[in-house]
């Protein structure tokens, strides 16, 4: 009993700094299928905006994937202002085929920096806008895409 008592309290110490340490965080379920017309619009208001952050965006991916790597375009919005546009590849998978990131079964999550010590100019309401940008119309094994601002 004493054994569980103190798991439970490391956990609620571990899960309480956690939340504390991202201003933003949310995921999109893209249900396996990820069309180049579909935008993902992630909407957040930033409330200290002369300190650093760091954006990183979340992919989980399943075996249905067919290839190693993701494009992506981003617009950064600040109110209706395009502050910022990037066109990213990430790398999904190894040379030989093995995903990489984390998770058990068929579903890998791996995380990506988009910007480290990001200064926003103003506390205020921001977009992050993402498409996918691969040659395929429509993407089959995405299965969720995230957002988390520390």
């Amino acid at each position: 009993m004493k054994k569980f008592l103190f798991i439970s309290f490391l956990s609620l110490i571990f899960f309480s700094n956690c939340s504390y340490k991202n201003e933003y965080s949310r995921m999109e379920n893209i249900n396996d299928s990820w069309s180049k017309k579909d935008t993902i619009n992630f909407n957040f208001k930033i409330k200290n905006a002369p300190t650093k952050k760091n954006i990183n965006f979340v992919v989980r991916n399943n075996k249905d994937y067919l290839f190693s790597n993701l494009y992506l375009f981003i617009k950064l919005k600040q109110g209706k202002k395009v502050i910022c546009t990037d066109t990213l590849n990430y790398k999904l998978a190894d040379k030989t085929g093995k995903w990489l990131g984390s998770g058990m079964g068929s579903i890998k999550e791996i995380y990506f920096q988009y910007k480290k010590d990001f200064l926003f100019s103003k506390s205020e309401d921001y977009t992050i806008s993402v498409v996918q940008g691969m040659r395929k119309d429509t993407l089959k094994g995405i299965v969720d895409f995230g957002v988390n601002i520390e």
